[in-house]
């Protein structure tokens, strides 16, 4: 009557309320009424409470047919799931976002460590030069030119950045930029021979030198130990060039005037203290390959000061004597009628430039490695995403058929 149907179209009776909208106690008591087990279907007088009362719901015993399955999953047993997953979206959450947090780090890290092999080289090839007008020694086409090369390498680097979400990057590099610029006249004039104003360009030399050495400085403290082990090593380059440097300009007049006073003493032994703990820090730090490629340039003594190249071991014996007659006289020996200094300097540049391969191709790796490290970040963010997307998903599921089976509950 209440759905203008039989009401055993199918194999069982459907509820009224699933075929047309009548109020809840109508559904409930006529689909009690209709159970195909006479003994379970309510008296009169319970049909006639329902019917009178408008609203009060049937007895539980003849509500809910015997042939329309309840939940699958109860209440109690829905909200232990909700439980049990909800610490897999907690961790998940968290693991999200520390590896965004790495990928930002690690990504703010990449464009600047792109820029150290250039910059190394770069930095090294002035400080060469800076030493020659220190102590005379002439600068040669040649040389001049591995400078123009290493200036035209980095210039080129430095344009391929995109430094608009990075302001203290591009003024770094600005900067270098500006003193290079302001290089240019000085070592056009040294190009002609002109070293006059040597204590000025000796200045501007050392600003630049500095300012491209302090971009390793710059990097960011990163949590892989190994990117943070090569990182110090990196930081360290530049005051190793500066005590290089020093040991360069005394040892080069010393050996000039065949004297050193007690002062270029003093400033020496201070200098190759401070060579001797940089070296061993750097290579203390090293991995295996870059250890081997370090001995190779030091006859296995880099860890020491270096002591088995000539132009160390030429300072240890001017420490150890306090004099520079024996090494004067020991390089004058192969100097093929060279001034002692400039033969000494030249042994002491080539060491330098065997360093600066070392130390250029350890920025490279360093570059790589963040590179890989980023990439490495970037999906394991992805992957902890979808594993958060995938358990809030579950949650969720869980959460509407928990409210679901509450309601069904509820009208039970």
């Amino acid at each position: 009557l209440l759905a203008g149907r039989p009401p055993y179209a199918g194999l069982v009776p459907e509820r009224v309320g699933t075929l047309v909208t009548v109020p809840g106690h109508l559904d409930g008591i006529t689909t009690a009424m209709l159970d195909p087990d006479p003994a379970k279907r309510p008296r009169a007088d319970e049909v006639a409470t329902v019917l009178e009362s408008g609203v009060a719901p049937p007895p539980k015993r003849i509500v809910r047919p015997p042939n329309i399955r309840g939940p699958r999953l109860s209440p109690t047993l829905l909200g232990v799931l909700m439980v049990l997953v909800l610490p897999g979206l907690v961790f998940g959450g968290w693991g999200t976002l520390r590896t965004g947090d790495t990928m930002s780090n690690v990504g703010s890290a990449a464009p600047l460590a792109n820029i150290l092999p250039t910059s190394f080289q770069l930095a090294f090839d002035l400080s060469i030069e800076r030493d020659a007008l220190r102590t005379d020694a002439a600068l040669t086409e040649d040389f001049l030119q591995i400078t123009d090369r290493s200036i035209e390498a980095w210039t080129a680097e430095v344009e391929k950045l995109d430094t608009a979400g990075d302001p203290g990057l591009r003024r770094r590099t600005e900067r270098s930029a500006a003193a290079l610029e302001r290089l240019s006249d000085i070592r056009a004039a040294a190009r002609a021979g002109n070293r006059a104003g040597k204590l000025v360009a000796v200045e501007l030399y050392t600003s630049a030198v500095n300012g491209l050495f302090d971009l390793a400085a710059e990097l960011p403290s990163f949590r892989d130990e190994e990117l943070a082990k090569q990182a110090r090593n990196l930081e360290l380059i530049g005051s190793v060039s500066e005590v290089l440097g020093l040991e360069r300009r005394i040892m080069a007049n010393a050996l000039r005037n065949e004297r050193i006073s007690d002062q270029g003493i003093s400033d020496l032994s201070a200098a190759q203290d401070s060579w001797a703990t940089h070296s061993e820090s750097i290579y203390t730090r090293a991995d295996a390959a870059t250890r081997q490629r370090l001995d190779r340039i030091s006859g296995r003594s880099f860890e020491f000061g270096s002591y088995a190249v000539s132009s160390q071991r030429a300072v240890i014996r001017v420490l150890n004597a306090r004099d520079v007659e024996d090494v004067v006289r020991q390089l004058e020996d192969s100097a093929d009628g060279r001034p002692v200094e400039q033969l000494w300097l030249a042994d002491a540049a080539s060491y330098v430039q065997d360093l600066k391969e070392v130390v250029v191709d350890a920025a490279s790796r360093l570059a790589d490695d963040v590179e890989r490290e980023h990439r490495d970040a970037q999906n394991q963010t992805i992957a902890w995403g979808v594993f958060t997307g995938i358990v809030l998903a579950v949650l969720a599921g869980l959460g509407v058929a928990l409210l679901r089976a509450r309601g069904r509950s509820v009208d039970a």
